[in-house]
């Protein structure tokens, strides 16, 4: 077994809910596998606008359209970060530079009665520097790595564009333009509608508490996706989700359909919670594909993985695709498809996966080769 799918089993973090909640992992068609070099960008959704700052800004008719009937929102010339994190990142001191540095930046700072709330845009020329990513989940918050009432900020990023809601947890603007910025732009914010929540939580409650048991999930869970399944369709997360169960309980079939659901819901209208999840549904894709030794299925999925994880420069996700689909190959009987899958891996990630490819037993068919003695040293 290959170190990314030994990551398979459920073991969640991703946006606040339910304490760190649970690590949300892929889900997309299988593409055909592609020829060696770079990654095609992933595909923008149909009816979106392209994610950049000039496109992303409130506009005076935005701010009348997203108040309530009651309030008066109005654009403030100050910037009014809510902590001295977001100040920091807006000054360039949060993060080093020599982890990224975006090349355009601007904020909007929006006033609704005796509050003021800014949005931080972060504008890269091309995928947002997976270590600057890093960095900012890592700076912006303290420990638990999510919201809190002094660190309250939301962070959403699609394409080369990062947005930082810096909003109290009450504010007003917090709900309705992270909307936006989700349904406009694909922007991957978590969905904070308290009634989707409430449908999509017990299914998380039920995939922590198997990973807990290491067993599969509680028949209760299956039973509340049939009986709220008219209010779960259009929600990506829930077809995500009821994915992990399935994939959970060994229906790979099922799983590869609501992982599938996941992506054409994401790409419809409703993003995924993060990139990150996103990466888990190809992954899903995948690993159901390896699970039941159908390896030219896999080696496109995986395939697919790897070009998604390095449209956004995500090079350690991107090389543990890569990695699977040489494991993928190899017992496919593919070997040279194996072999250039290897090369791409160790030239993202050094000799991360060396250690592991010696020990692999997928790999067993690859090892009197030449070729192989020279690359894993």
């Amino acid at each position: 077994m290959s170190f990314a799918r030994s990551l398979a089993p459920l073991v969640w973090s991703f946006a606040p809910s339910l304490a760190a909640t649970v690590a949300l992992l892929l889900a997309a068609p299988p593409a055909m596998a592609q020829e060696s070099g770079a990654p095609k960008a992933a595909p923008a959704a149909a009816g979106r606008l392209a994610p950049t700052i000039a496109n992303a800004k409130l506009a005076e008719a935005d701010l009348a359209a997203l108040a309530e009937h009651d309030d008066e929102w109005i654009f403030e010339e100050k910037l009014a970060c809510r902590s001295s994190q977001a100040k920091k990142l807006w000054e360039g001191t949060l993060i080093d530079a020599a982890l990224g540095k975006p090349a355009r930046q601007e904020f909007q700072t929006i006033g609704v009665g005796l509050e003021s709330d800014s949005l931080l845009y972060f504008e890269f020329d091309g995928p947002v520097p997976e270590a600057w990513r890093k960095a900012l989940h890592e700076k912006l918050w303290s420990a638990n790595g999510e919201p809190s009432f002094t660190q309250p900020e939301l962070v959403g990023s699609a394409g080369s564009l990062v947005v930082v809601l810096s909003c109290s947890l009450t504010s007003k603007i917090r709900q309705p333009v992270g909307h936006r910025l989700r349904t406009r732009f694909g922007m991957r914010f978590p969905d904070r509608d308290v009634d989707h929540r409430k449908l999509t939580d017990p299914l998380v409650t039920a995939l922590q508490e198997a990973a807990r048991a290491k067993g599969k999930p509680a028949a209760s869970a299956f039973e509340h996706v049939a009986k709220h399944a008219s209010e779960l369709a259009p929600l990506s997360l829930a077809a995500f989700l009821e994915a992990r169960l399935h994939s959970a309980n060994e229906a790979h079939e099922l799983a590869v359909k609501a992982y599938e659901r996941a992506l054409a819901l994401d790409a419809g209208g409703d993003p995924l919670p993060s990139d990150f999840t996103v990466c888990d549904a190809y992954d899903g894709i995948a690993q159901a594909a390896y699970d039941t030794k159908r390896w030219p299925a896999a080696i496109a999925a995986f395939q697919s993985a790897a070009d998604f994880a390095g449209s956004l420069g995500f090079a350690s996700r991107q090389a543990a695709s890569l990695y699977n689909l040489a494991c993928s190959a190899a017992l496919g009987g593919e070997a040279e498809t194996a072999m250039t899958a290897l090369r791409e891996c160790f030239a993202l990630s050094g000799r991360r996966f060396q250690s592991q490819a010696r020990q692999d037993k997928d790999l067993e068919s690859l090892r009197e080769r030449d070729d192989w003695k020279a690359l894993v040293k």
